[in-house]
This record gives structure tokens, sequence and C-alpha cells, in this order.
């Protein structure tokens, strides 16, 4: 994922409307942790760290996650 589409997400993140705050902060924070690690870290240690924090993130909020996942596949569908 390169710096635009992160952007991108980010973006989408912060304007969505019936995301709770607390999702929203967790999701910008991980998003966050992505960018700054994706350069430097190796791929299957930032892919692991990314993986165990989406599954954190889906234990504590479910609808948060729902929501999200059917946005990533709204957005897929469009082809972005």
């Amino acid at each position: 994922m390169n710096t635009e589409q992160l952007e991108q997400l980010k973006t989408l993140v912060a304007d969505a409307g019936d995301l709770p705050e607390a999702a929203k902060t967790k999701l910008l924070e991980l998003l966050a942790q992505t960018e700054a690690e994706a350069p430097t870290a190796e791929p299957g240690q930032a892919q692991g760290q990314w993986l165990s924090s989406v599954e954190e993130l889906e234990a504590a909020h479910p609808e948060a996650t729902g929501f999200m996942n059917r946005l990533a596949t709204t957005l897929a569908n469009m082809g972005i």
C-alpha cells in the first residue's frame, strides 16, 4: 500500500459518520503505525503485527470492524 492509498484510507475513516469515535481513533492509530513501520520493518514482522492488531480490534469492536469490512468490499467492487 502506498502513501497516497494510506492517506485516502485515513480520510475515509475520519469522515465515516457511523463509525464510533473509539474505533476511528484505533483505526487511525493502526494506519499511522503501518505507515511508520512499513519502510523499515521486516515484511513478515510488520504483517504479523498488523494481523494481531486487527484481531484485537475485531474482538473489541465487532460492529466497527463489520462496517470497515463492508466499506472495504464496496471500495474493492468500485475498483478502488
